[in-house]
């Protein structure tokens, strides 16, 4: 009995010296509650509550176990949006303050009190020489260059490679940051085969929604070819009335009112744009002119009633994509270049306990009862388009001028 008892005892004790050895081995993440915070908000209100209980149970077990080896916020966010991705749904990711279109978010629902407090209730702004890059194979292109901007200005162009900001690899906001007003070096490739060469630019802060209307206002301009005077306006955001109406100051009283045809680009940048908007087509609208008694005549016309095309590709995204898909389907205007992204479900933005945020799809689309969520809308004419080493040479907007000068202007 007593030899019994004292096995028992040792078995006990070793047991004991064990515990914090396994204790250690499973000490929790340091992102476990930001983890299960976005996994909460997930459950609660992503639009689809049918797939959450089939599907959701499985990955998020899956992700928390992987959690365990993650030990950077890189790493972590990395992990998440794998874990998002795996719900094969628009408007939905994870973003920090080092991603752009964290700041471009919260500038779009900053009238919400919660993403306010991100900023302490100021204006929302963030470091830019106005360029949207894109990492394909491992190098980073810029795929396009605002119009006005501190890039535009310093000469880069669409297409071109940028190997390094300051000598380290190119981060579209810490190479920034802490450079507002300060030089920082640039080192571009334009063609595979040249030598690259360098850039110094200075980041300016700016808000998000003020850059891209700004951009609009500056991108419009008339391209004369073979006497047919073109006007092309980039709308890079359709988030927010202001952008159409701009579009319409443009048409109504500014360089685009003496068009004889017109390109609206709605390649890149964010959607927002209501269906609405395509009214701007429709010529059963009459046209007001006021005589005045010196004989002058101001003629009041908001409409586009010649020639038009809509440039699209696959980074045209949301609302812009319904205006593409009303524009083919009520023979409006030519739908021109790459199939949309088909990315139309509806998105809020939620803040984190951390101060990042997750953009969730929370309610789902139909455009006259058709789904385009993971479609996206074909162009009436297919025009391909590699950006690499383009040197500025736009393919999509070469078709589009060729397509509306061989067209009848009236």
């Amino acid at each position: 009995m007593m030899k019994k008892c004292l096995l028992v005892i040792l078995s006990v004790c070793l047991i004991i010296a064990k515990v914090p050895f396994a204790a250690a081995e499973q000490t929790p993440s340091p992102y476990s509650a930001l983890f299960e915070e976005i996994v909460n908000i997930v459950e609660t209100h992503f639009y689809n509550p049918e797939q959450i209980a089939k599907d959701f149970p499985a990955i998020k077990a899956d992700y928390r176990i992987r959690l365990k080896n993650i030990s950077s916020q890189k790493a972590f966010s990395s992990l998440v949006n794998c874990m998002l991705d795996e719900l094969h749904a628009s408007h939905t990711y994870y973003l920090t303050p080092d991603d752009y279109e964290y700041y471009q978010l919260c500038a779009l629902f900053s009238k919400i009190p919660e993403i306010s407090r991100l900023f302490d209730g100021k204006e929302v702004l963030y470091p830019s020489v106005g360029i949207l890059t894109q990492d394909i194979g491992n190098r980073v292109y810029i795929v396009s260059v605002l119009a006005g901007s501190v890039a535009e200005k310093a000469g880069l162009l669409q297409g071109d490679e940028i190997l390094s900001a300051n000598g380290a690899p190119y981060l579209p906001i810490t190479s920034l940051r802490s450079n507002v007003g300060k030089n920082v070096v640039f080192k571009i490739r334009r063609k595979e085969t040249d030598k690259p060469f360098t850039i110094l630019m200075q980041p300016v802060l700016v808000n998000p929604k003020q850059e891209m209307l700004e951009a609009q206002k500056s991108s419009v301009r008339i391209i004369e070819q073979n006497e047919t005077r073109v006007g092309y306006v980039h709308i890079y955001s359709y988030a927010g009335y202001e952008y159409h109406q701009e579009l319409l100051n443009a048409i109504t009283w500014g360089k685009l009112k003496e068009a004889d045809a017109l390109i609206i680009d709605l390649r890149y940048g964010l959607g927002g744009a209501a269906p609405s908007y395509l009214n701007i087509f429709n010529t059963k609208i009459p046209v007001l002119k006021m005589h005045h008694r010196d004989g002058t005549v101001t003629v009041f016309d908001s409409q586009w009633r010649k020639q038009a095309v809509y440039l699209v590709n696959q980074y045209s995204r949301s609302g812009k994509e319904l205006l593409a898909y009303g524009a083919r389907r009520y023979q409006q205007v030519k739908v021109i270049g790459e199939r949309t992204a088909g990315d139309v479900l509806g998105g809020r933005l939620f803040p984190l306990s951390n101060g990042d945020t997750l953009f969730l799809a929370v309610q789902s689309a139909l455009v006259d009862g058709v789904n385009l969520e993971g479609i996206g809308v074909p162009p009436d004419i297919e025009v391909p388009f590699d950006v690499r080493y383009c040197a500025g040479q736009d393919a999509q907007l070469k078709k589009a001028l060729e397509h509306l000068i061989k067209q009848p202007t009236n």
